[in-house]
């Protein structure tokens, strides 16, 4: 298997930690829509997700917050 390429953006898991909860919370709310969809996909499926990604998930949840 090929091992990904080296980004500045960060995995589901990654990106997860960053927002903290767990990555399988991250993708049900991606896919309900409560959080930005990722940054991109590669063709495997991956999903990637990026500093301005970040900064709009972590804005969305204070929000939510208060």
């Amino acid at each position: 298997m090929p091992r990904p390429k080296i980004t500045s953006q960060m995995t589901t898991a990654q990106a997860a930690r960053q927002i903290g909860m767990s990555a399988s919370k991250l993708i049900i709310w991606v896919e309900r829509g409560v959080l930005p969809l990722p940054s991109s996909t590669d063709k495997n499926g991956v999903r990637y997700f990026d500093q301005e990604w970040l900064r709009k998930a972590k804005q969305i949840l204070r929000d939510k917050q208060g």
